[in-house]
């Protein structure tokens, strides 16, 4: 899939998943998975209702160029996320499929296991956006994607690489199986819950993280 992609083979949007899989002569389920991983690579994207295009998710303008000019802080990225996400993951808790389930916890498991920081921030990313897509509204995973443009910025990825080598790893880890088991009981009250636990520790442990690394910087200028 990724060498007939890189090839041009396909234009646009791909084929119907029926079509794709006698192509490839593979099954649907080997194929779902291939789609996830390219997915997340960025090589497609999918729109629920529509299909599945090549490329990288189109993104709007507005907060990406807010981002490239300064005018938000990792403080109100967080903040909005804190105000989001929570709804999100309770509303995913009552539309969520099988497949919805099984793609989180292939993301949190390819997160869980990698030593590379853009790809735990890569795997990261596409568990929470797997959450949204679970809702089956394309504005809410729009408005999710919007906010996910925090992790593009030098700050929030060298964070990210610190955090890999501490114990908020394992904390993080709990907390995102713990969203998972609500979601996968249906239970919109504790994924609620789940979630804005995991993003109130999101915020103390940047805002910790934050506070040492200009402590440092002090101490050695």
């Amino acid at each position: 899939m990724r060498s007939m992609i890189e090839r041009g083979r396909f234009q646009g949007r791909l084929p119907p998943e029926r079509e794709l899989a006698v192509e490839l002569q593979v099954g649907r389920t080997t194929l779902r998975k291939a789609l996830e991983v390219l997915e997340a690579e960025g090589q497609i994207w999918r729109h629920v209702g529509q299909g599945t295009f090549v490329g990288r998710r189109p993104q709007v303008a507005g907060v990406e160029q807010m981002l490239k000019l300064g005018k938000v802080s990792p403080k109100e990225l967080l903040d909005a996320r804190l105000i989001l996400e929570p709804s999100i993951a309770a509303c995913a808790a009552a539309t969520a499929r099988s497949s919805d389930i099984a793609r989180m916890k292939m993301c949190a498991l390819k997160r869980e296991t990698t030593k590379e920081p853009d790809a735990y921030n890569l795997w990261d990313h596409q568990f929470h956006l797997a959450i949204a897509e679970a809702t089956q509204n394309p504005i809410l995973s729009a408005l999710l994607e919007q906010l996910n443009l925090l992790r593009r910025t030098p700050t929030w990825a060298t964070y990210k690489k610190d955090r890999m080598r501490d114990p908020f790893y394992s904390v993080s880890k709990r907390e995102h199986r713990a969203i998972i088991a609500a979601i996968e009981q249906h239970n919109s009250a504790a994924a609620f819950q789940a979630m804005k636990t995991h993003i109130m520790g999101v915020q103390d442990g940047f805002y910790g993280w934050a506070e040492q690394a200009s402590a440092t910087q002090g101490a050695v200028t």
